[in-house]
C-alpha cells in the first residue's frame, strides 16, 4: 500500500477558502515523464488491464516558464501516436483533456467516466519544447476478484 497525501486549496480573493486536502491509499502508482517537442505526440502507458485508477496528476512546463498547451486523449490508438484531429473533419474526436499547467482528477468513478485510462496520449500544441510529469495511482482488484475473472473466461 502506498500512502498518497494531496494538498490543494481554492481561494477567491477577499473570499472563501475551500480546502481539496485528502489522503489515498492506493496500492500501486506509475509516475512517467516525457518531453515533445512542438507539435509533438507520444503515447504513455499508465496502468495494467487490471485494477481501478483512482488519481490522476499531470503537470506540463515550459523551459522558458510559459504556460504548456497540452492535450491528454485517454486510451489512444496504440500506434503509439496520439491522432492529430482533422480541423475539415466534422465527426465526433475521441475526449481530448487540455492541460495548461496541471491537470488533477480524483476518484474511482471520475476517471472511470473518462475511460478508465491505461495509457495517455500526450500531444504538446504549443511553440515550444514542453516536459509533461504524469502520476497515476491504481488500486488492484482482491486476490479473489482475480481468481473468479480467470474461472469466468
Amino acid at each position: 500500500m502506498v500512502n498518497v497525501s494531496v494538498t490543494s486549496s481554492v481561494m477567491i480573493e477577499d473570499g472563501p477558502v475551500l480546502s481539496l486536502a485528502m489522503n489515498l491509499d492506493p496500492e500501486s502508482y506509475t509516475v512517467a515523464s516525457v518531453t515533445l517537442d512542438a507539435g509533438g505526440s507520444r503515447t504513455v502507458g499508465l496502468s495494467p488491464e487490471s485494477g481501478s485508477p483512482i488519481l490522476l496528476a499531470v503537470r506540463a512546463t515550459t523551459e522558458s516558464g510559459n504556460d504548456a498547451d497540452v492535450s491528454l486523449q485517454p486510451n489512444p490508438d496504440i500506434s503509439g501516436d496520439a491522432p492529430t484531429p482533422d480541423p475539415q473533419d466534422v465527426t465526433p474526436q475521441p475526449l481530448q483533456l487540455k492541460v495548461q499547467t496541471v491537470l488533477l482528477i480524483s476518484g474511482a468513478e471520475v476517471l472511470q467516466s473518462i475511460g478508465t485510462p491505461r495509457s495517455l496520449g500526450v500531444t504538446n500544441h504549443g511553440t515550444e519544447p514542453v516536459t509533461v510529469d504524469i502520476l497515476a495511482c491504481l488500486d488492484l482488484p482482491d486476490e479473489d476478484d482475480t481468481e473468479q475473472s480467470r474461472e469466468q473466461r
